[in-house]
């Protein structure tokens, strides 16, 4: 049976209409024959088959955005669409940059034929660009940031999110039953992104929301702990 169109029901109106002046008959009556010639039990199966079809179409188009629960009708109609998607179905690794962060590109003269150094944003220049995807990962809104409301370093548990602290993050995707290894996320890095634009990313990273210190973090912690003060020397230090 085909689907039901609003000109279709106009139709059977339109013929209800004429049925009821021909045969002296009320118009519900007119309405009931009218359906059943067209293959419906009744009027009211022909409305409640027309609704039904409405409500699926709409549902097929309903992502329920800003609700809880998941709509079905409309996750059937995605395909895997929504399963590819879902961070958990995948190990999460979640690079931080600064949300001002500027790239350096180099020098060029000025009208003066002094060098002037030339700074790229990293959110208009690369990422609306499409550097996420350039370096294997996805970009990540503001939105789903907050809404896995990922601790910030240093701050209060609980209470400090890395989506209130002016951060932008892309994720790289991988089989959940291999999960990321800090080795393994620092090597991925340092060859996607550091040899593109530098080691400009934080000092962190997430793994699966856990925060974890990447090699950045790391290297200047070595070089804290290689540190040595020089003796005091009176003469020199004054006191």
């Amino acid at each position: 049976m085909n689907k039901i169109t609003q000109t279709f029901l106009s139709k059977i109106k339109k013929n209800a209409k004429t049925l009821k002046i021909e045969n002296n008959i009320s118009h519900v009556a007119a309405l009931e024959l009218t359906a059943q010639k067209a293959g419906f039990p009744s009027y009211h199966a022909l409305l409640a088959r027309h609704k039904k079809e409405n409500n699926h179409a709409s549902d097929i188009a309903n992502a329920n955005k800003n609700f809880d629960g998941v709509n079905i009708t409309y996750a059937k109609a995605q395909g895997n669409k929504g399963k590819q998607l879902n961070p958990n179905q995948y190990s999460s690794l979640l690079v931080v940059f600064d949300d001002d962060l500027n790239i350096c590109k180099g020098y060029e003269k000025d009208t003066n034929g002094k060098n002037t150094l030339i700074d790229k944003s990293f959110q208009t220049e690369y990422l609306d660009k499409g550097f996420a995807k350039e370096v294997g990962a996805r970009d990540i809104s503001h939105q789903e940031i907050k809404a896995r409301c990922l601790q910030a370093p240093g701050g209060d548990l609980g209470k400090d999110f890395i989506h209130d602290w002016g951060y932008i993050c892309i994720e790289f995707l991988k089989d959940k039953n291999e999960p990321w290894s800090i080795e393994e996320a620092n090597k991925l890095v340092k060859e996607s992104i550091g040899k593109k634009i530098g080691n400009v990313y934080r000092d962190f990273f997430y793994i699966d929301g856990l925060l974890v210190n990447n090699h950045i973090s790391d290297q200047w912690q070595r070089n804290w702990d290689s540190y040595e003060d020089l003796d005091y020397h009176p003469a020199i230090d004054g006191y």
